[in-house]
């Protein structure tokens, strides 16, 4: 990435748990897992003619987002009551090239996949909702080695299952059980041996991903744990391990979430972003902005700012010229701008509201999904104002339910419903 001001609120500068091709969105939220792709040489001009949709793909329900390596998809489906299915799938054709399918039993209240494969050259990691992950080799359409999180490390599946996107960080794979015997846990990513293991969480298990930053020099995995609604001896906290050690560095309380899904998220080496829609004990929105300062392995955490005014539930808000822009989910529900200070920049409702939607920046476009009717929107980043330059829409209104992440490579946006995945040419012809 050469253009450091077009960057979500996640420094490319932070991981090295990818050297993918920046053609890759490999991961949840991309290669860099920071939900930014440039270079790619997008149409802007929506209005004048729409994006074209390549190919579809029908999928079981479910909210698990699509990765992309070289030419292939991979997304977890799941075959209801029964089982799970990874499928591997040819990006510019939509066919299916292979399938690894395990048994999974159970049922949910609320069906289907949750979370995004990982994916390098040679192998594929990635957990189910009912807490299998899997580390499946590309060669043999088998599973190299497999855990079950909630038999590992119990505690109680929520309603919506596991929603885990791996992190791989050089031979590590780092995922977040949650459990009652620990929190986060880093596998070796290629015999699956127990690298380290976290003390338990303050908080519940839900739904929400760790992710990767870099304070005083060292690189961490943080994580959020999501206090019970009402429940005085639960407690959420936001902490941070050294992620070769699993050594706990720091740990800050004040969110005030008992339902986080949206991941922390970095924006340099001295700030770090909570955002959620489940702010003391009301579905209120929060985002938080902490400066993380180090003298040593001796930290200090002190508040940017508190917005009690606006929060997103399911994904990361984008950093744009020094702008926050959030999907916000409070009343109203609207695209959000705010300062570095905090300060809401557009008037309230003076933007659309896209529901529980996903955001990706591509060459310095916002991409949005609305999350209730799947209609995809390309959007002009400003501080002057809501600025849009075109809708496409490509799923049946009446039935979409569209929550999970996008994924882009190779000029094409791949989006899904709970019926289905659609593939969509974004490049200017």
């Amino acid at each position: 990435m050469k253009n450091f001001v077009l960057v979500i609120f996640l420094s490319i500068t932070l991981f090295s748990c990818t050297q993918s091709d920046k053609n890759n969105w490999n991961q949840y939220l991309g290669a860099n897992r920071n939900a930014v792709a440039e270079g790619a040489g997008i149409s802007r001009v929506w209005a004048e003619e729409l994006p074209e949709k390549l190919w579809e793909f029908e999928l079981g329900s479910g909210y698990g987002g699509a990765s992309i390596f070289n030419d292939e998809v991979f997304v977890l489906d799941r075959i209801e009551g029964e089982a799970d299915v990874l499928r591997c799938l040819d990006l510019n054709t939509g066919q299916e090239k292979w399938n690894y399918k395990y048994e999974a039993k159970g049922k949910l209240p609320y069906p289907g996949s949750r979370a995004v494969p990982t994916v390098d050259e040679n192998y594929i990691w990635c957990v189910g909702p009912h807490g299998d992950i899997n580390c499946i080799d590309k060669n043999t359409h088998q599973s190299l080695w497999s855990h079950n999180l909630l038999e590992d490390y119990g505690g109680e599946i929520q309603r919506w299952g596991f929603s885990i996107s791996p992190i791989v960080f050089n031979d590590l794979v780092i995922v977040a059980p949650q459990g009652e015997k620990a929190g986060v846990v880093a596998y070796n990513k290629l015999t699956g041996e127990v690298a380290w293991e976290s003390r338990r969480l303050t908080g519940q298990r839900f739904h929400v991903s760790p992710t990767l930053g870099k304070y005083g020099g060292i690189d961490q995995v943080i994580m959020i744990s999501s206090c019970v609604k009402g429940d005085e001896f639960s407690t959420d906290e936001v902490v941070s391990f050294e992620v070769n050690t699993g050594k706990e560095l720091w740990r800050y309380e004040g969110i005030n979430s008992f339902a986080c899904i949206a991941p922390p998220l970095a924006i340099d080496e001295n700030r770090l972003m909570l955002t959620s829609c489940a702010y003391k004990d009301k579905y209120n929105p929060v985002s938080i902005l902490l400066e993380v300062t180090a003298d040593g392995e001796n930290f200090q955490l002190n508040e940017v700012f508190r917005n009690e005014d606006a929060g997103c539930k399911m994904h990361p808000p984008l950093l744009v010229n020094d702008h926050i822009y959030i999907n916000n989910n409070g009343r109203p529900n609207e695209l959000v701008c705010l300062n570095l200070q905090g300060e809401r920049v557009w008037e309230k409702e003076s933007a659309p509201g896209f529901e529980m939607g996903s955001m990706i920046l591509v060459d310095g476009l916002i991409i949005n999904q609305n999350g209730k009717n799947g209609d995809i929107h390309l959007i002009e980043p400003t501080p002057e104002g809501y600025k849009e330059l075109g809708k496409a829409s490509f799923f049946d209104a009446d039935k979409s339910q569209a929550w999970s992440p996008m994924a882009f490579g190779k000029g094409k946006l791949l989006v899904r419903d709970m019926e289905k995945m659609v593939c969509v040419n974004l490049m200017a012809k």
